[in-house]
């Protein structure tokens, strides 16, 4: 099986092999530009990603989904680690383990809530249709964690688990009338809503929103994220400073440069030219997932690319837009390419499920 597995991969989707390699590349390159040390514990992250990814690719894809609701719970019960035994560091609390081996439970609730989608919106693998309780109750899977995650604080995964919930609904379809008391509920409960979250919301979190009004206005505090990283990718001009021209690396004017903001300093380092390198390989393996969806056999493998799909895009999009500050900075990492590990497995994993459905479709 594992033989067929990898030639089936090299000889069928080498342009597939090639995009997501290279973009692992680019990833060392570029945070070995920042500290070394943190490339080599990224490619660590890389090489487990890649066996858990091929562990993934073993098992048939509606296995997954069957046993969805316990991959499920097992990630909420760890959420709930995390609130009463996780790691705090730099003031958040979101890491459970030993040692320098920590996990990130909420990176693998991104993962588990796709799974849980896909198996909650079907029946036996066949579309039901959409009703105010099935509405309810995919809601409050997506919220909980969401909650829970926001609580760490980290705003950026909780928002993308919301997403990846409204992609589904968008998929699924939504009856007018739903629709519309979903419509009328969220429009009447908002300001107090909004009240609730916005009292909840860390101190840090609500100046980035007030930075991303007006990043001028602060312009030392938490406006310098943005800015900083604005300049970075505007000197990047043409082709680049190169790895020892990047001053807003090599200085360390640019906070969360391995982290928030690791496309910055790739555009910095290698200009249009290496951004526009990159655009296309992601693009690449967002149309190779959207393309797996529509091509799907059935249902469950259609949710479940679709779903990654979702989660690759948007992820992608919230980061780069949140670099170039269209968008308030809120922590969403980009895929494959910010440094930490659960978000690299989850990510990978994510890709080696699309290979899964293409290639059991195929026997």
């Amino acid at each position: 099986m594992k033989s067929e597995v990898v030639t089936y991969i090299v000889k069928i989707h080498p342009l597939f092999l090639a995009a997501l390699l290279g973009i692992l590349g680019i990833d060392l390159l570029t945070l070995y530009s920042v500290n070394p040390y943190l490339a080599m514990k990224q490619g660590i992250w890389e090489l487990v990603g890649l066996l858990v990814a091929g562990g993934i690719l073993m098992i048939p894809y509606p296995l997954f989904v069957k046993n969805a609701r316990f991959i499920y719970g097992l990630v909420l019960a760890l959420l709930f680690v995390v609130v009463l035994f996780g790691h705090r560091s730099h003031g958040a609390r979101r890491w459970i383990g030993v040692g320098w081996f920590q996990i990130q439970p909420s990176e693998f609730m991104i993962l588990a809530l796709i799974l849980f989608l896909t198996a909650y919106l079907l029946r036996n693998g066949k579309d039901v249709p959409m009703t105010s309780g099935l509405f309810a109750g995919g809601a409050l899977a997506a919220l909980l964690p969401a909650v829970l995650i926001a609580r760490q604080p980290d705003l950026g995964t909780a928002v993308e688990l919301l997403i990846i919930f409204a992609v589904y609904i968008l998929l699924k379809g939504i009856s007018s009338k739903v629709l519309t008391i979903s419509l009328i509920g969220g429009l009447a409960f908002f300001p107090v809503a909004w009240e609730v979250l916005w009292t909840h919301l860390h101190e840090f979190q609500k100046d980035r929103i007030r930075a991303f009004v007006d990043p001028s206005s602060d312009p030392s505090g938490m406006g310098y994220h943005t800015i900083q990283s604005i300049v970075a990718v505007g000197s990047g001009g043409w082709f680049g400073q190169g790895l020892s021209g990047a001053t807003q690396v090599r200085y360390q004017f640019l906070p969360g440069a391995q982290t928030d903001f690791v496309f910055a300093v790739f555009t910095e380092e290698w200009g249009f030219a290496g951004a526009l390198l990159f655009l296309t390989l992601m693009a690449y393996l967002i149309w190779f997932a959207a393309r797996t969806a529509l091509e799907s056999r059935d249902q469950v493998g259609f949710y479940l690319a679709s779903g990654v799909t979702g989660f690759f895009l948007f992820g992608f999009l919230i980061n780069a837009l949140m670099v170039l500050g269209v968008l308030p900075v809120v922590g969403v990492p980009m895929p494959l390419m910010s440094y930490g590990g659960s978000a690299m497995i989850v990510a990978l994993g994510s890709l080696a499920l699309l290979l899964n459905i293409r290639f059991y479709a195929k026997r």
